[in-house]
């Protein structure tokens, strides 16, 4: 490991891109290491993993693989969700360093005691993986800002507890931590100060958070607000674990931004019920007719699992009749996969991937339909807009309900991280066209 470059590669959600680059920070600050612009530059290449699907961890098997072929010399670490569930698969694939889900601090370490082993000439794989234990504590990982993005994510939460049938994480990350409200605080006037002008709070179940430390989401809010962001915008959460009093007094705070991200997974209530959810169609919908009444022209958005075991026709039926009556903004639907060492992986009716296949089709194709709806009846609406890109004389960026808008800026008026008003006049390539105020 001569080359003292890192490259960091993520897979899965905002709680690892925010890890991720923590990690990238821990290693900064040890010395004596930089971040490469390629893989070929580095010496330490690490790979964060996720394992939400069968899927991503086959992708992530494929990049540990890749990895070693290409750059033979460096050091491969992997670390995150997949490498807390199965280190041994990790191992096998090629990794010299394979890290738990508990152990994200200890990178550095682990890459110098590498450095040490191989001037020993020793080459056995350095294996930290432990069990996650009842009441174990919020790993403390400090970002000070993201080089790439207007918006910052801010992990508040870990963990999760509500053990649905079709879900590893709560295997993978273990129980609900938070984190306390004045550190939440702190590190947002971090990014503040770095010129962030939007945080996420984001988090494996942040429905939950504060549950283990007497809070509530409401409370990392307020948190946040201190600050000074002109913008906070929550991560996915569960609808059905945040109370209508939590709903009204968010409603309160007006630099909340009106997007909500609700995963439904299916709208059948049997369904519901094998996937040991614990809200039926109706409870989703009176919470979201709620945000509706609460908030300003807010947005929903959501996830929905197509092919669950033992979902007939008519119970499809059902979800797909029951998103167009929410009538989301955006949907992210998902062919269920089956995870080992969950309950629904050993569930008979198992459903064929050819019927999997075309019932996420027929979503994704009212999910097409639902969104082009939404952005229609967005027209002639002053909006803000948040600058992320400019690019061949316009502008890119995402109003507070999370549209994103391409607005032509021939004069070149417009500046990267900006907040503008604008009013949306059209759709094209996908994008909402919008017109600057």
């Amino acid at each position: 490991m001569g080359k003292t470059g890192f490259f960091i590669y993520t897979f899965g959600c905002k709680v690892n891109i925010f890890e991720s680059e923590a990690i990238g920070e821990l290693l900064l600050e040890r010395g004596g290491f930089f971040r490469a612009g390629k893989p070929s530059e580095a010496g330490l290449l690490i790979i964060n993993t996720c394992a939400v699907t069968g899927e991503s961890e086959k992708k992530a098997l494929k990049l540990i693989r890749r990895a070693r072929r290409e750059n033979p010399d460096a050091c491969i670490l992997v670390c995150g969700c997949m490498t807390q569930l199965s280190p041994e698969r990790v191992e096998e694939a090629g990794a010299d360093i394979v890290l738990g889900n508990t152990e994200r601090a200890a990178v550095p370490d682990a890459a110098d005691e590498w450095r040490r082993r191989m001037l020993r000439k020793e080459k056995s794989p350095l294996i930290a993986v432990r069990p996650h234990e009842k009441g174990e504590r919020f790993e403390r990982l400090s970002v000070r800002s993201f080089a790439e993005l207007t918006r910052a994510n801010l992990k508040i939460e870990d963990g999760c507890d509500c053990f649905c049938s079709y879900c590893v994480i709560p295997f993978a990350r273990g129980r609900v931590r938070s984190l306390p409200p004045d550190e939440i605080k702190k590190m947002a006037e971090g990014f503040v100060g770095n010129g962030h002008r939007e945080i996420v709070l984001t988090g494996i179940n942040i429905g939950m958070y504060g549950r283990d430390i007497g809070r509530d989401l409401c409370d990392a809010v307020l948190a946040v607000r201190g600050s000074g962001v002109p913008r906070i915008r929550l991560g996915s959460i569960e609808i059905d674990l945040v109370d209508d009093d939590t709903i009204r007094r968010l409603s309160g705070i007006p630099e909340l931004c009106p997007h909500f991200h609700t995963s439904l997974q299916s709208g059948s209530d049997t369904v519901l019920r094998r996937m040991n959810r614990k809200y039926d169609a109706a409870e989703y919908l009176r919470k979201i007719d709620l945000l509706r009444s609460c908030f300003v022209n807010p947005s929903v958005t959501t996830d929905v699992i197509v092919g669950f075991p033992g979902e007939t026709e008519e119970e499809f039926d059902e979800t797909a009749s029951f998103v167009s009556k929410v009538g989301f903004y955006k949907m992210h639907v998902f062919p269920y996969s089956a995870r080992p060492g969950t309950a629904a992986a050993s569930m008979s009716g198992q459903i064929p991937e050819d019927v999997k296949r075309k019932r996420a089709e027929k979503l994704g194709a009212a999910d097409v339909k639902m969104r082009s709806e939404f952005i229609a009846g967005q027209t002639g609406i002053p909006q803000k807009v948040l600058v992320e890109t400019l690019k061949d004389g316009c502008a890119f960026g995402h109003t507070e309900n999370y549209i994103y808008v391409k607005i032509p800026d021939p004069e070149g008026v417009i500046s990267k991280n900006s907040i503008v008003g604008a009013e949306i006049v059209g759709t094209g390539d996908g994008t909402a066209v919008g017109k600057l105020l």
